[in-house]
């Protein structure tokens, strides 16, 4: 018999020791894309209603309220507590048929591995969060297949999934397909609608974006899956590891036999699946179909064939860092590894003891192999807090103006109070108005993905002209913002508004002569794009209402 307090135990044991650093003291975790600030002013680009390319729609309009409501490093805490005890609870549920330390093994797993290490450390926390929420998922797949009058829990764990970001919406979608979808045309045709209808809030806004162009030449090769060790990048992969950041991985995973051995630990787990009943064959289609799209763009001409079918298609450039959609793996991994240490101990006989302590490895066999996540990714997560020049130079900035941030040199910043750490600039989440900042990805070397949006290809127009400052008070700039202690930008010429704490406000206005080029958004698309919101959010509390109101 089951028993939750179990799993509870052993999921609440694991988050302290992933995230305890940041739950004993105050401040912020902040690393590559993980950005949280005291308070995210509303934009109507948090819904996509502004014209732009949907990056973080709609979790930043829901940062957003909820920053109004309580500080935004509380609202970092709860989003990832509440993400990894709903990981280690779901898993759990998946696998409600095996003893407790057979769920304890398929929770460890699950919440501690190199994917997990790598997209907190990349700072990637939305799709950490849709990984999380993926044994919701298979779990509502399996009702879904099992009656297709169930549909209440599909609807609700498809619009978190969208929610947390694009990926995550199409990962629940590919797992709800594999695990659903049966001969019963029923399913089928409400698989549909749940699919669509679900992802409406990022599709939309993605689909009808008027002030953004998809750069495709070269992503696939510069985000590909990596080599971590001598093993090589499929066994870096197979071990749910191989991320393109290398410069995030942990050390011990350079280590060839450490690779090898967490791909023995992946092995076991696969060959549980062979036990998992009549759905084995679904999972190990759900594992393959992982394994190849994460390695994909890392086998010889990869890359070059993703690049020719994303011309015509530059949809295919959500697949440019294809190595997040090894997420189900670590789902599938997990569920094997409950069934292979259950088959284990059924092997288990009065003449045989030594068998347990088989089991007691293969439940602490990931935190063995990957000490390094432990404590705040063993030191590499400290927390930091904003100097109060932030907050001020907020406080002069209007709602209907546009600032320019300067170094002009792409988008992630490593500021001294921040422990020199990369993290994505801040300024356009804690500002308030249209925030530019150079969007360009610098991947090292020589090798930059171009900007994405024409408002930033005006700007490096405007910043190389004979009068910069002129030349941006035309496409609209007021203010520019310079970060100082990453460089000698030249600042063009204005009233300086403000400067202490690392931080230079200069005010370009000239008698108000700044041009209006405010974007004003079709009128006709904004409406669609409401709708489209409005159906997710509706699905989303028509499931809650389903679950509520049904006997199961």
């Amino acid at each position: 018999m089951r028993r939750p307090g179990t799993d509870l135990a052993v999921t609440i044991a694991i988050t302290v020791l992933v995230l305890g650093p940041l739950l004993v003291g105050g401040g912020y975790w902040l690393v590559g894309d993980m950005v949280f600030v005291p308070h995210q002013p509303w934009k109507s680009a948090w819904l996509g209603l502004d014209g732009s390319l949907p990056r973080a729609v709609p979790m930043d309009a829901l940062v957003s309220l909820a920053t109004e409501v309580v500080p935004g490093g509380v609202v970092q805490r709860l989003l990832l507590v509440g993400g990894f005890l709903a990981g280690g609870l779901g898993i759990g549920r998946v696998v409600g048929d095996q003893r407790w330390y057979a769920r304890a093994a398929a929770i460890t797993l699950f919440c501690w591995n190199p994917w997990v290490y790598e997209r907190l450390l990349i700072g990637q926390w939305a799709i950490l969060l849709g990984y999380l929420l993926l044994p919701w998922v298979a779990r509502a797949a399996l009702r879904l297949r099992a009656d297709p009058r169930d549909w209440g829990p599909a609807a609700v764990v498809l619009v978190l999934s969208a929610v947390c970001s694009p990926s995550s919406g199409l990962m629940a979608i590919g797992v709800l397909a594999v695990l659903s979808l049966g001969r019963d045309r029923r399913t089928w045709w409400r698989a549909a609608v749940l699919a669509v209808g679900a992802n409406l809030t990022w599709a939309l806004p993605a689909l009808t974006a008027t002030t953004a162009r998809v750069t495709t030449e070269g992503v696939f090769e510069g985000f590909a899956a990596r080599a971590e060790s001598a093993a090589g990048t499929a066994a870096s992969v197979l071990s749910l590891g191989g991320i393109w950041k290398t410069s995030i991985l942990p050390a011990e995973r350079a280590s060839a036999a450490v690779v090898l051995l967490s791909c023995v630990l992946s092995l076991v787990a696969l060959s549980g699946i062979a036990r998992s009943g009549p759905d084995r064959r679904r999972w190990a289609l759900l594992a393959a179909a992982a394994l190849v799209l994460a390695l994909l763009p890392a086998v010889p001409g990869g890359s070059t064939l993703l690049e020719r079918l994303a011309d015509p298609l530059p949809g295919l450039a959500l697949l440019r860092d294809s190595h997040r959609y090894l997420a189900p793996l670590g789902l599938v991994l997990a569920v094997g590894s409950a069934h292979a240490v259950g088959a284990l101990r059924e092997r288990i006989r009065p003449d045989t003891p030594a068998l347990w302590s088989a089991v007691v490895l293969a439940v602490v066999a990931p935190l063995l192999l990957l000490p390094s996540l432990a404590w705040g990714a063993l030191g590499e997560l400290q927390r930091s807090s904003y100097p109060s020049a932030w907050g001020e130079v907020a406080g002069l900035v209007g709602p209907d103006d546009t600032t320019v941030v300067l170094p002009w040199v792409g988008s992630y910043r490593g500021y001294a109070w921040n422990h020199r750490r990369a993290v994505l600039d801040p300024a356009p989440r804690l500002l308030p108005g249209e925030v530019l900042i150079d969007d360009r990805v610098l991947l090292g070397g020589d090798r930059v993905v171009p900007a994405e949006d024409p408002r930033v290809v005006a700007v490096t127009g405007a910043l190389a002209a004979a009068d910069p400052a002129a030349a941006l008070r035309a496409i609209g700039v007021r203010w520019v913002l310079v970060e100082r202690g990453m460089g000698d930008p030249e600042v063009p010429g204005g009233r300086v508004a403000y400067d202490a704490g690392g931080l230079r406000l200069v005010d370009l206005a000239a008698d108000d002569d700044v041009t209006d080029v405010t974007k004003r958004s079709a009128r006709s698309r904004q409406i669609v794009l409401s709708i489209g919101h409005a159906c997710a959010f509706l699905l989303l509390l028509a499931g809650a209402a389903w679950i509520l109101t049904s006997r199961k």
